[in-house]
């Protein structure tokens, strides 16, 4: 078997490779809607003025993907920045059955403002590492202000667009001065977010065929 007609397998075989993947934008709600919530979350030492703690305040919302594997791109939310001082937001993603998962936990990173004005701002977070999520899976947000004091408010809204199959669910605070549970906002209201994700290739089978051939003939030669 010639080299030549090696690489025009192989070329034929490339062919068959899916060279690009498709980028969605799966949840659609940062546009305000016509009610809106705004869930707080704050650094182990914020203060609502001084003297007055306000510390480690925390938000969640869980979503459902759609009917394949993809991975996330970049997660965009709306928030209001309520305290000067500007401290990193971090966000985790799980799986569980409550509030804020807990299964497979894993960051995706940390994003912060630039600065605390204007207050109103929206924030883009790109995982810091390829994140794959699994077809049909109850996912959950966590979004937590691990150090310092800042104070933000994750805002919310009741006009979310979703992909086929995919669902956002309601949000849920964390309050330690109020009982330390958490509490599902039941009105309704949505986090204010865009999710982006891109699907992943599947081999069709006539790649694997292709690849299977190659193997053989390298074998025989």
């Amino acid at each position: 078997m010639s080299m030549q007609i090696i690489r025009n397998l192989i070329a034929a075989a490339a062919i068959l490779v899916p060279t690009f993947s498709h980028a969605a934008l799966v949840i659609n709600n940062l546009a305000a809607g016509t009610q809106g919530f705004a869930a707080s979350m704050s650094g182990p030492t914020a203060e609502f003025f001084p003297g007055a703690p306000f510390d480690n305040r925390q938000v969640a919302f869980s979503f459902t993907t759609g009917a394949e594997m993809v991975t996330l791109t970049n997660l965009t939310f709306a928030l209001n920045v309520g305290d000067p001082s500007i401290t990193p937001i971090e966000i985790t993603l799980s799986t569980g059955s409550v509030v804020p998962g807990g299964t497979g936990l894993l960051s995706l990173g940390t994003v912060a403002p630039l600065s605390d004005t204007p207050i109103s701002q929206v924030l883009t977070l790109t995982p810091s590492s390829t994140v794959t999520l699994n077809p049909s899976t109850e996912y959950w947000l966590h979004f937590t202000v691990p150090a310092g004091g800042g104070i933000y408010t994750l805002n919310n809204g009741n006009a979310p667009t979703l992909a086929p199959g995919w669902a956002l669910g309601n949000s849920w605070y964390y309050e330690p001065d109020f009982g330390g549970a958490w509490t599902e906002v039941a009105s309704g209201v949505k986090a204010r977010v865009n999710m982006n994700v891109e699907s992943v290739p599947e081999p069709t089978t006539a790649m694997l065929g292709a690849t299977g051939l190659l193997f053989l003939l390298r074998r025989r030669r």
